[in-house]
């Protein structure tokens, strides 16, 4: 597995980063039961004019996962992590974490529902502290995880 780093999408990574969100995002969506998360329905263009900056794990041609950072001032978000079902508890998703750690140079904070279980076990597994829960207006419970280097 290779990992690379974009500052600027190419139209053609953007294009299978669409992909694989959609893969990825409609798993969760059944899983926790809610059909209206916002990457189902981001394109491409999306993608090409965020600033966000991308890990994307790969083999050769395929995009086994991905990972988007919002990098503000002071800390540093998860605003994706993205994972192929093709690829699902491979450790994709822990080993690209990983390397944001490792290269964070502020908090990480990650969101995600609270009944996504796999994505709430690896976080703490990865040593993110629950930070905050809040429900959405459609009940949706979401649970806010905070990542500090020692």
């Amino acid at each position: 597995m290779r990992i690379n780093h974009y500052f600027d999408l190419s139209e053609d990574m953007a294009l299978k980063l669409i992909d694989l969100q959609q893969q990825a995002y409609q798993v969760e969506a059944a899983l926790i039961n809610y059909s209206k998360l916002p990457p189902l329905v981001e394109t491409t263009k999306d993608l090409l004019v965020d600033s966000l900056k991308w890990y994307v794990a790969t083999n050769g041609h395929d995009v086994m996962g991905a990972v988007a950072i919002d990098m503000k001032a002071g800390y540093w978000e998860l605003n994706k992590v993205i994972v192929s079902p093709n690829f699902f508890r491979k450790g994709i998703g822990r080993r690209l974490i990983q390397e944001v750690k490792e290269r964070a140079q502020a908090p990480i904070f990650v969101t995600t529902a609270s009944h996504n279980l796999p994505a709430v076990n690896l976080y703490k597994s990865e040593g993110f502290q629950p930070f905050k829960n809040e429900r959405t207006i459609e009940g949706l419970v979401l649970e806010t995880f905070i990542y500090k280097k020692s």
